[in-house]
């Protein structure tokens, strides 16, 4: 399809959108940086269970456990902040109208303190219910029975996420990331630390106490105290008739499908996969390696970039607007597709290396390769796609995505799933059949990206595809290459070296390291822009620091 570029700003409008860049990348990378420490804590908290638990029905069990509480968390306060909340806040904020953005806030803060105060007790009551009969129909009745003791444990904590919520939104819109970004920390390392407490006297249900306990501290106090830092004002009311307040709740409907849209893919896999003993926990397991990446770019990407294109979008700066999605396409594609190279090509030795002990054994790691292998074929477009939703929402439009989503998961996704654990079940190999719903998730994230990305560039005029196919084409190049270098070292070391988790550990450092370095050098010699943009922002950092030193 044949797209015009956008018109060349002029010099203040560049220089302006390079300083937004700027920015823009300058936030994520420390975004980045506390959500790889997040999802670090998050592997270590996985493994230890692993080791205790193995990947069992057991692990099932308190996988399932978090299903209710999680629908709820991305239901009700996960729409509202990312995509409904933030987009009216910093639109407040750009016209310096502070007072009607206080008010907003306390309004929604009372309001849906209230509807979770109504929701959360409904949910603990009917917990067996929803999880046998909707979210986890033909699992077994010891790991069911677990599961709601489970679920009971952590749906208080969303009073936590909920609160917390606003509390971030309104911290990113003055563009404050890093105490918001601490919040999943903090909550990672009260799983931990206090699982491993309790687990000797409670079970697996300590590390479920752990993240109760851990919601409170990382996703509630953390962040009272630091909006007071920037003289946060809460007043309860129930002003539902505030301008601010109504155009949340226009933003809100859609976007309560279209950013729990994820979740929804998840739930619907466990569905699909309750039957498959240990299935969930290989789900979950390689999911959660499979959401790193998307973590630190996509999520990381995502919350930095919605208040500027949420500025830009009150500001009427169309050029700008253009460019920053652009841009935002291309750095999530250049970050996530190497990133998704190395978990498909070395698969085996990352899941040995971060669960591979104790009850988890080399078996459990050969049952989720294949999951993993499927995962990651959609980590690029996932990223991609969280981009184009945002610049939906900074204009206000939450109907075009939400839709576009629907219609992939209804349209699409369900019917995969259906087929593809079907066509991909094997009687003597049960664990086979978790390749369908992993596929059925990358195939439903790619073709929804492509739909979102198709109506964006033609309600904007063009978002200048050729920059972002350029772009695509050194990265894949850079992807080859490296997939060559990771898979070679990958086998000199399998059949060369001894213990197991030694070879394991030198094919991730060493083959990973190797090929990433490939993956850089081959795109900085084909004049990747995004290259340049990351190693002038490494630059841009060290020089500073060498300067105060």
């Amino acid at each position: 399809m044949s797209v015009a570029p956008p018109p060349s700003p002029g010099p203040a409008s560049s220089g302006n959108t390079t300083a937004s860049v700027r920015h823009v990348a300058s936030a994520t990378g420390l975004v980045s940086l506390m959500v790889l420490l997040s999802r670090g804590l998050g592997f270590v908290r996985d493994a230890i269970i692993a080791a205790l638990y193995g990947q069992g029905s057991m692990v099932d069990a308190y996988r399932y456990g978090f299903q209710i509480p999680d629908m709820l968390w991305m239901l009700v306060a996960g729409g509202v902040m990312y995509a409904a909340y933030v987009p009216v806040i910093t639109a407040y904020m750009t016209r310096g109208e502070d007072e009607e953005a206080w008010d907003t806030f306390s309004i929604l803060l009372t309001f849906l303190f209230i509807v979770l105060s109504a929701v959360i007790p409904l949910c603990w009551l009917f917990a067996r219910p929803l999880l046998s009969h909707f979210l986890a129909p033909g699992l077994a009745e010891a790991p069911l029975t677990l599961a709601v003791k489970l679920t009971r444990i952590v749906l208080p904590a969303q009073y936590c996420f909920f609160l917390g919520s606003l509390m971030m939104g309104m911290l990113q819109s003055k563009k404050r990331f890093l105490i918001p970004a601490l919040g999943p920390v903090i909550y990672n390392v009260g799983i931990i630390v206090f699982g491993l407490a309790l687990h000797s006297r409670m079970g697996i249900a300590g590390f479920s106490w752990g993240a109760l306990i851990g919601a409170i501290l990382g996703n509630l106090v953390l962040q009272v105290f630091a909006l007071k830092g920037i003289g946060g004002r809460f007043q309860p009311s129930l002003n539902l008739r505030h301008p601010g307040v109504k155009r949340c709740g226009r933003l809100a409907l859609p976007v309560i499908f279209g950013i729990s849209l994820p979740q929804v893919d998840s739930t619907i896999n466990g569905i699909f996969i309750a039957s498959v003993a240990g299935g969930r926990a290989i789900l979950e397991n390689t999911n959660r390696l499979m959401q790193l990446p998307l973590g630190i770019v996509g999520q990381a990407l995502g919350i930095a970039i919605l208040p500027t294109l949420s500025q830009q979008a009150a500001e009427n700066d169309l050029p700008r607007f253009r460019d920053m999605v652009n841009f935002g396409v291309r750095m999530s594609l250049f970050l996530t597709l190497p990133l998704a190279t190395l978990l498909a090509t070395l698969a085996r030795p990352i899941i040995a290396v971060v669960f591979q002990r104790g009850q988890f054994t080399a078996v459990d790691t050969g049952h989720a390769v294949p999951a993993l292998v499927c995962y990651a074929i959609g980590i690029g477009a996932y990223s991609a796609q969280a981009i184009v939703a945002r610049a939906f929402y900074a204009r206000h439009d939450t109907w075009t995505p939400v839709l576009g989503g629907m219609f992939v998961a209804f349209g699409i996704f369900i019917p995969l799933n259906w087929l593809l654990i079907r066509v991909m079940s094997d009687p003597l190999a049960p664990w086979q059949a978790t390749r369908g719903p992993a596929l059925a998730t990358s195939i439903g994230a790619t073709l929804n990206f492509l739909l979102l990305f198709v109506l964006l560039q033609r309600k904007l005029g063009g978002l200048n595809v050729a920059r972002i196919g350029v772009s695509l084409g050194r990265t894949l190049a850079g992807c080859a290459a490296m997939a060559l270098v990771a898979w070679g070292l990958s086998w000199v070391i399998t059949h060369d070296l001894r213990p197991a988790r030694l070879g394991s550990a030198l094919e991730v450092v060493g083959g990973g390291g190797l090929s990433v370095l490939v993956y850089v050098a081959i795109t900085f010699a084909l004049g990747s822009e995004e290259a340049r943009q990351v190693g002038d922002l490494f630059r841009g950092r060290f020089s500073r620091k060498a300067r105060a030193s």
